[in-house]
């Protein structure tokens, strides 16, 4: 189970790293969990908002362009600086296939820009961090510009202090892996959209140490193709 993983790097980081920088951590989540992000967010019943972005690999693809073809799945992340997020991506792509046999699409969205993962190798931070950065899945990355469909989406919140103070300290620039120095970035939430473009269901965590697990969102893509057979 994704969350699973998610938890042992938890407890790795709070093992390992020195006191100081895990209370760093520490501060930020719980600064994190106390804002209105779900109060804000969209949620089951809204219509998506229409959108038009790149992908990584120079595409354009609109929200049509998903829906068109069935249920859409789309997810957020921060970037791939973030050790759940690339759990988070290697996860779904290993479930591609499943998601895709449901006849849904998955598509994932980050204001992080193409390359980030070369920038951060190239970069003051640890090689761990480095290492862990997913370089290729077999969905679409969106390129969200300063988090214009994020905001949208009303899941956007600003990285607290305590986090921009250790990712200085390890050598993150998260500014040039995002070309904005806003430290604005999505909460991790993950959609299910029916063909209609209305969502059908939503997981907004509003703690980025949580992710969608596969089995569910599996789950609500067969109760959308089942609520069509039904219709016809």
């Amino acid at each position: 189970m994704l969350n699973h993983k998610i938890r042992e790097v938890v407890e790795m980081f709070r093992r390992e790293l020195p006191p100081e920088q895990a209370a760093l951590i520490e501060q930020g989540a719980g600064e994190i969990s106390v804002l209105d992000i779900v109060e804000k967010a969209l949620k089951i019943g809204d219509q998506v908002p229409d959108f038009t972005l790149s992908t990584y690999g120079g595409d354009v693809r609109t929200l049509n362009d998903y829906l068109g073809s069935g249920p859409l799945v789309l997810t957020f992340y921060r970037g791939v600086w973030c050790p759940y997020c690339n759990l988070q991506l290697k996860e779904y792509d290993e479930h591609l296939g499943a998601i895709k046999e449901l006849g849904a699409t998955l598509a994932a969205v980050t204001p992080e820009k193409p390359g980030a993962a070369d920038l951060l190798a190239a970069s003051d931070a640890p090689d761990g961090v480095a290492e862990m950065a997913v370089r290729e899945v077999g969905f679409d990355i969106l390129h969200d510009t300063q988090n214009q469909l994020a905001r949208k989406f009303g899941l956007v919140f600003k990285l607290p202090e305590s986090h921009r103070r250790l990712l200085k300290e390890i050598g993150v620039d998260i500014t040039a892996l995002t070309g904005d120095d806003t430290f604005v970035f999505p909460d991790p939430a993950t959609y299910v959209i029916a063909p209609n473009g209305v969502i059908r269901w939503a997981f907004v965590p509003n703690n980025y140490r949580k992710r969608a697990e596969v089995d569910d969102i599996l789950i609500a893509i067969q109760a959308i193709t089942s609520a069509t057979q039904q219709e016809i």
